[in-house]
């Protein structure tokens, strides 16, 4: 598997296709597997995608200290300048979409175009219960109990109802879950506040949102548009927080129309 020793961390990455480069953030507890359903669409559409697991995920390290999404950031930084790639464009869901926003803030002549999914800008009392949840699942070391926790979250009615099988064939993913990584990240997406700071995203940015997003409603969505200059935003209906698992070609279509606007 591949790896680059970035900031002292090992960190796992994926490149596929060639062309313009887009690099693909996850959901905290994502890995580069969850965007298997956007691989094709990009790659056919003449896009090199690079595909990353953040420290404390997945296969990359997970060092036993506390994260902050400024440190992702830098992460994403530095695996950039390892593949030599100057300019990219950036896609982020959930904590990877806030993590991109921040990228976006700290390194703005290094983003072409932002996409931001499902994310906030600033973890309120609303966000950090969801969070706290979570991470009491997680101190519990059951990966059955902690799909149970999250499953509501972040699946729409519809989809659990109409998918079951889909979704139950992930449960054994969160028995492999390593807790102690996942209560870190959780920790730093409840320091998450960049809200004041949203003006200073230059890039031009889709915000793309889900109607039935119970983690992360569309209100949040609502107030990045008001912020963020050249921002555009899309609501994509009767979806929930992962979004682009269930709408992957909805999704796809907006996320490769707004990209080749912005070659």
């Amino acid at each position: 598997m591949p790896y680059a020793k970035i900031n002292n961390v090992n960190i796992y990455y994926e490149v596929h296709g060639e062309g313009e480069p887009v690099i693909m953030l996850n959901g905290i507890l994502g890995s580069t597997r969850s965007w298997a359903p956007q691989l094709p669409a990009l790659i056919n559409n003449g896009f090199k995608v690079i595909l990353m697991d953040f420290r404390g995920q997945w296969n990359s390290d997970k060092p036993r200290m506390r994260y902050t999404m400024e440190m992702h950031a830098d992460d994403v930084r530095g695996l950039l300048d390892f593949l030599n790639i100057d300019k990219v464009h950036v896609v982020g869901i959930s904590y990877g979409g806030e993590v991109g926003m921040i990228f976006a803030i700290k390194y703005p002549e290094r983003v072409k175009s932002l996409v931001v999914t499902c994310s906030i800008p600033k973890a309120d009392r609303y966000a950090r219960l969801i969070a706290d949840k979570w991470m009491m699942a997680a101190r519990l070391r059951s990966g059955k109990f902690l799909f149970l926790t999250m499953v509501t979250d972040i699946y729409s009615p519809q989809f659990i109802n109409n998918h079951w099988d889909f979704i139950e064939k992930t449960i054994p993913a969160f028995e492999e879950v390593d807790f102690d990584a996942f209560i870190e990240l959780l920790k730093s997406f409840m320091e998450l506040d960049i809200e004041d700071k949203l003006h200073l995203i230059k890039a031009p940015t889709l915000i793309i949102t889900a109607s039935k997003d119970r983690t992360k409603p569309d209100i949040y969505s609502i107030t990045m548009k008001k912020k963020i200059p050249n921002s555009e935003l899309v609501v994509i209906e009767d979806a929930g927080h992962i979004v682009n698992w269930e709408k992957p070609e909805e999704y796809n279509n907006v996320l490769v129309e707004f990209l080749k606007r912005h070659r």
